[in-house]
């Protein structure tokens, strides 16, 4: 982009070198100039220098024959001329006559012919062919001159001098003709374009050639050093009036323009520009009579046959020039018409793919995947281009993003979806990239289209198994702000042009980029929400972890110092328990401070296994007989407390011996069954085993604990990886939110009056954990409570 930047003013500046080589005027002409600039030169002077040219005299005495002068032609001298005219019409005679001098060859547009100066009009295009109708435009300037010369003359109280006026008109244009001459191929383009379009020559200019006639005619009239009147004239003359600088000479340049308005509407000569002239509004701008406009400009055609014989511009009397100008005013309008047919056919094309983008936009869905927007491409395709063969190659990246939900597939494959004539999906499979295979992001849409696949992509013909002929299978880049995102196969002779079809391709190019961004963000926005939880989940224990270890910390170097006076009080109290009268007050007191400084010795043994988690010792175990003891432990203790709960025990069949810590786990179960029926149950507990996966055993999976089945399965056929899931459900009161929340906690408890410990369900968690796994607990208020303690069980030994 930058080297383009930098290109295009290097290149205007060649072509302005390039018309600075042109012929510069013939020193007869310079001469000439600077005499009649001069206030203090003769008219001796002139007529000496204008005499010294013959053909020049010729010329300027048939000149000023033809001016509305009143001069007597059996008289007319130079020496006359230039009394009766004055310095400036001389001299405006003689520019004309030595510029045509210049361009020489150009009348008839024969650019082989020699210039001024012997040399070639031979360009840096090497052509010296010309699309340019010279001999039309030089009509074309000689009649805005005499336009303008007339229409001065018909304002004579507007100050505007009409030789000048003649001369200014004449050489408008010449910077179309120093323009072919340095590219006549590129110059030809232009002329081609312009007329192909009918819009205004100047605009093409500058989209072909870098600048416009305006600018390159300034450049050579500042080369030939001809007056400043005379070079904004010809530089400023295509700009809106109102826009033109406040110089002395603005109503010269908009006379200019205005008689080019003038001839232009009247189709004399040729001028490339076919935009509409603006006449009424000029006339009014320049404060101009539209009637004097008129009737000054009424017989142009008598005095274009003079003014162009005496130029040597044409020889053609003057009905003949008007009936040429009524023939090519006919062709103006007949080349209007076939442009108002293009429009027409471009505008139907246009509407017909806004009403496809209309419809692929209302189809769009946000949160489609990649595959439902390639599916919405071809069925948009299928819209435009009707009925055939349609493939997309959709190269996957860090992702296989044609499915949000699917794993996530490296880099280096193909999606290839294929559909049948009807626009439906037929095939989809992924691919390796094929070795050895261009660069799709890289692809350029704007010079791929209709590329011939088989010449460009042979390695995907394989995979193509939906086209009837591979010959036929062309393709067409879908671009997006990066790249080329996929490529659209088809088997289509002809496309819409890329003015038309390039918006569309790239509206599908980035629906299908966009889906791939939206299912990678859904992915990523999943993963960092899942990592987020996971992190919370960790920070939180964490957090528990250590205030767990600062609580061990503490009972550690507590116990240390309060085993020695707990043991003298529980010896001393349990010593006057026996001394004391046996149901005597003081024997209940010295009984109950045995008990309590126990409880206590308990509650600082299990702070000290916060401090130190204790390790389970694994060893195989009879799980179900382990269980049953925890149950009539249980139930020893509910009867001393008389409470009437029953506690049922499921445990499979066939279970064999299981590497596990017996005496952890039956603490951690009793914790479970104690927490189970201090919650006032309305029936029995139950305490199910489940063991995931199952042991294969035959039979009842659920068998009670005192049935006499035995053990079917040796503990050598045990499978590893096993996880031994132990649930205690009860119907009791439940718990209520910040209860389930906080029931882990150690020293937490619901109860206000009769406050327990705290410490069952922690000390429960301590030991699951020693086993690698975890105690978890569902409760609903008022329905009950289920806690299962789940450990890993080893493989045995």
């Amino acid at each position: 982009m930058v080297s383009h930047e930098l290109s295009k003013p290097r290149r205007i500046e060649l072509i302005l070198r390039q018309i600075e080589t042109l012929p510069t005027l013939p020193a007869v002409a310079t001469k000439l100039l600077s005499l009649t600039a001069d206030d203090d030169s003769n008219a001796k002077e002139v007529t000496s220098l204008i005499q010294s040219d013959p053909s020049l005299t010729a010329k300027v005495l048939s000149l000023c024959k033809t001016a509305d002068k009143g001069v007597r032609n059996d008289v007319l001298t130079i020496d006359r001329a230039v009394v009766l005219l004055g310095f400036n019409a001389i001299r405006n005679a003689v520019l004309s006559v030595k510029v045509l001098e210049v361009f020489g060859g150009d009348i008839d547009g024969d650019l082989d012919q020699p210039m001024a100066g012997g040399r070639l009009a031979q360009d840096a295009e090497g052509s010296s062919k010309t699309r340019l109708d010279r001999k039309g435009l030089w009509l074309h300037s000689l009649a805005v001159a005499i336009a303008a010369e007339q229409i001065a003359k018909a304002h004579r109280d507007a100050d505007l001098p009409a030789e000048e006026a003649f001369v200014c008109g004449l050489l408008h244009d010449i910077g179309k003709l120093a323009l072919d001459h340095v590219l006549p191929r590129s110059y030809g383009r232009v002329v081609e374009l312009a007329d192909l379009h009918r819009s205004d020559i100047a605009e093409v200019e500058r989209k072909i050639v870098g600048l416009d006639h305006h600018t390159a005619g300034k450049r050579l009239a500042e080369q030939w050093n001809l007056p400043l009147r005379l070079q904004d004239s010809i530089w400023l003359h295509g700009s809106p009036y109102e826009t033109l600088p406040h110089v002395e000479h603005r109503r010269m340049i908009g006379l200019v323009k205005l008689a080019d308005a003038v001839v232009r509407g009247r189709h004399v000569g040729y001028s490339g520009n076919h935009t509409p002239g603006q006449v009424e509004a000029l006339a009014e701008q320049l404060d101009l009579s539209l009637d004097k406009i008129h009737e000054a400009t009424a017989d142009l055609f008598p005095k274009l046959e003079d003014r162009g014989q005496a130029l040597g511009i044409h020889d053609d009397p003057s009905h003949e020039l008007a009936l040429e100008s009524i023939q090519r005013a006919n062709a103006a309008l007949g080349k209007a018409n076939d442009a108002l047919e293009r429009r027409s056919r471009v505008a139907a094309g246009q509407a017909k793919v806004l009403d496809v983008l209309s419809t692929f936009n209302a189809s769009a869905a946000p949160a489609r995947s990649v595959q439902d927007a390639i599916d919405a491409v071809v069925k948009s395709s299928q819209q435009l281009m009707g009925d055939g063969f349609y493939a997309v190659i959709y190269p996957t990246r860090h992702h296989d993003v044609s499915d949000p939900d699917a794993a996530p597939r490296p880099d280096g494959y193909w999606l290839i979806s294929q559909y049948n004539n009807h626009g439906e999906p037929a095939d989809a499979r992924y691919i390796d990239t094929p070795p050895h295979t261009p660069d799709i992001a890289a692809l350029d849409a704007s010079r791929s289209i209709g590329v011939e696949l088989m010449g460009v992509l042979p390695w995907i013909a394989d995979y193509l198994i939906a086209a009837e002929d591979l010959r036929d299978v062309k393709m067409l880049p879908l671009p997006c702000g990066w790249g080329t995102v996929a490529i659209l196969l088809h088997d289509k002779e002809k496309l819409p042009g890329w003015g038309v079809l390039g918006p569309l391709a790239g509206t599908w190019g980035n629906a299908i980029a966009a889906a791939a961004q939206h299912a990678g963000a859904r992915r990523l926005s999943e993963e960092l929400a899942s990592a987020n939880a996971a992190l919370a989940a960790t920070q939180e224990k964490l957090l528990h972890t250590e205030s767990l270890a600062r609580l061990g910390e503490m009972a550690a170097g507590a116990a240390h110092e309060m085993n020695n006076p707990l043991a003298v009080i529980s010896g001393r109290s349990q010593l006057m328990s026996m001394t004391l009268d046996p149901g005597s007050d003081h024997q209940k007191s010295a009984q109950m401070i045995f008990r309590e400084s126990h409880r206590l010795s308990d509650l600082i043994s299990c702070l000290r296994m916060f401090a130190d988690p204790p390790m389970a010792d694994r060893k195989p175990a009879d799980l179900g007989t382990v269980l049953k003891n925890v149950v009539e432990k249980v139930r020893k203790g509910a009867a001393k407390r008389k409470a009437k709960y029953g506690i049922d025990l499921q445990v499979p069949a066939g279970i064999p011996a299981v590497e596990i810590d017996a005496a952890q786990i039956d603490r951690a179960v009793t914790e479970l069954l104690f927490n189970a029926v201090q919650a006032e149950p309305k029936s029995a507990v139950l305490v199910k085993v489940v063991i995931d996966p199952p042991f294969d055993t035959p039979g009842n999976p659920d068998v009670p604990v005192n049935s006499e089945s035995e053990p079917s399965v040796p503990v050598s056929e045990v499978a590893a990886q096993r996880t031994l899931h132990i649930q205690v459900t009860d119907d009791g009161e439940g718990m209520d939110d910040h209860t389930l929340n906080h029931a882990l906690d150690p020293f937490f408890s619901a109860k206000t009056a009769g406050r327990q410990v705290g410490m069952g369900l922690p000390r429960a968690q301590q030991l699951a954990q020693a086993h690698g796994g975890s105690v978890r607990l569902r409760s609903e208020l008022g329905k009950g409570t289920v806690a299962t303690l789940s450990v890993a069980l080893d493989s045995p030994q």
